[in-house]
């Protein structure tokens, strides 16, 4: 984990108020009150350190989730195939890519991605002295002045402070608890969904990258969950384990946040190429870039749109690349001669 330069928050600008001696001793909490997700356990699970599970957790997450959707494939229920965005006997027609070689280059990707992970996760001491064994109290009042400044500045110094002395220590327990982790979350996201956007994007603008790397990915015309992580070694490393470490370290996780954010982003992924359109699926029903859109990308009509992955849709949005459900179909019913 890399540590927060603290430093950089004495060149913040600052209200009066906020150094208050009186008023921010008032706003420290005394206790920790850590919340329901907090364990003082030395690691989560007993049977596993926090270091190896991170380095589990995404890799079982993929065989879980996809042996899944390989069972709702296999069985064919009515209520998903009537959910299905290609039939089975499409899959099998277009796809140029055999089951058991998209397994063997999961498995390889995802050695990689272990080692790599073995040498950039923190020891099993590291996280204990700098992640686990943490003075909460002394962290909260730490950052009890700028949590002030912040609700002066968004509040106004005549209401912010009357807010500060009757509730400021709930604040500050709220903000360090819940609010910076949810930050670190989604700034997590986005970075991810960036690094993933230009990389993904110029991997289709110039013609080598495309032909000696994406091309792999893109033999599977009809997506399925087992071929989420389908990559050539190269791409599978700057893409997928790349983005998710640089994503880890500029937004200065514990183990623990990165075990969440790996398990999310590969649960995701997964999920995005899983093939059916699901309205209850947590991953479909709060994120646009879902399984519908992203499958727009794998075919011809497509494949110059929606780059963005695995989260938000939003970089396609605004460099023009989004292309709708609406949009492709009106695109894939177009005679020939328009195309």
């Amino acid at each position: 984990m890399l540590p927060f330069p603290t430093a950089i928050l004495d060149y913040l600008p600052s209200f009066n108020e906020a150094r208050n001696s009186t008023l921010l001793a008032a706003m420290a909490p005394a206790a920790a009150n850590p919340p329901f997700y907090h364990t003082t356990r030395p690691h989560i699970f007993d049977f596993i350190s926090d270091r190896y599970l991170a380095l589990a957790a995404p890799v079982l997450v993929y065989w879980v989730l996809s042996t899944v959707f390989h069972a709702l494939d296999t069985l064919e229920l009515p209520y998903f195939e009537a959910r299905r965005i290609h039939d089975s006997a499409e899959t099998k027609a277009k796809n140029r890519a055999g089951f058991w070689q998209v397994i063997r280059a999961v498995l390889f990707q995802q050695f990689i991605q272990t080692l790599v992970g073995l040498l950039w996760v923190d020891s099993d001491d590291e996280i204990l002295a700098h992640q686990v064994n943490v003075d909460h109290v002394a962290a909260m009042r730490f950052i009890t002045p700028r949590v002030a400044d912040l609700v002066l500045l968004l509040v106004g110094p005549k209401y912010g402070v009357k807010l500060l002395e009757s509730r400021g220590h709930e604040i500050v327990n709220w903000v360090y608890w819940w609010g910076i982790p949810i930050v670190q979350m989604f700034a997590g996201f986005c970075i991810i969904d960036t690094w993933q956007y230009f990389l993904h994007r110029a991997m289709h603008t110039y013609p080598t990258l495309y032909r000696q790397f994406h091309s792999h990915h893109h033999r599977l015309y009809v997506p399925f969950a087992f071929g989420a992580l389908y990559n050539h070694p190269v791409e599978g490393f700057l893409l997928d384990t790349l983005g998710a470490a640089i994503a880890e370290l500029l937004t200065f996780m514990t183990v623990r946040q990165a075990i969440l954010l790996f398990t999310l982003s590969t649960w995701k992924t997964v999920d995005d190429h899983c093939g059916y359109k699901l309205w209850w699926d947590p991953c479909q029903l709060f994120f646009a870039n879902n399984a519908d859109y992203h499958d727009i990308h794998h075919q011809s009509y497509g494949i110059k749109a929606n780059f963005a992955q695995p989260f938000f849709t939003n970089w396609d949005y605004l460099l023009g690349t989004q292309m709708t459900r609406a949009q492709a179909d009106a695109r894939r019913s177009r005679p020939a001669k328009d195309e």
